[in-house]
């Protein structure tokens, strides 16, 4: 079921997302934000963006090669970032029509615990790893207009 997303200025966006204890409490959520991430052609989204405060996304198959199907990541953490920056061209689903120039980390690795309640571990690259990022930053309250350098296109009505 498409879910209605959370927008800009919205001060839920600003705020951190609580960690998930109860892995099957989270299981229809992020069957519902896939639907809505596949409705608004997203690569990826964060449950603070349907309106949840807790610290789970969707990134978005298409984000990477490796990946068979959407990942769903439930209170994942960056232990492992790369020196090398890249800066490239982001959107938001929830700051629509909106682009801006954000640097990331080429390279991350994540630890999360997957939909079945099992910790995982990736490696991520590129656009699988500023996808990730991305969506971290939303479970930590931060938005890409907070990372941006100059916004490429569009502009914030607040």
């Amino acid at each position: 079921m498409k879910l209605p997303l959370v927008f800009y200025p919205n001060p839920k966006l600003s705020e951190a997302s609580v960690k998930v204890d109860d892995i099957s409490g989270v299981q229809k959520l992020c069957s519902d934000m896939i639907d809505t991430m596949e409705h608004e052609k997203g690569i990826g989204i964060s449950a603070v963006q349907v309106g949840k405060s807790v610290r789970c996304a969707i990134i978005s198959k298409d984000a990477d090669e490796s990946l068979e199907d959407h990942l769903i990541i439930i209170n994942p953490k960056i232990f492992s970032a790369s020196k090398e920056m890249v800066e490239e061209e982001e959107g938001c689903l929830s700051i629509p029509e909106v682009f801006g120039m954000v640097n990331r980390h080429k390279k991350i690795k994540v630890r999360y615990t997957d939909s079945s309640g099992q910790e995982q571990k990736l490696k991520a690259t590129n656009l699988f790893a500023r996808v990730l990022q991305h969506e971290i930053d939303h479970m930590d309250g931060v938005l890409i207009i907070d990372r941006v350098s100059e916004i490429t296109k569009g502009k914030l009505d607040v």
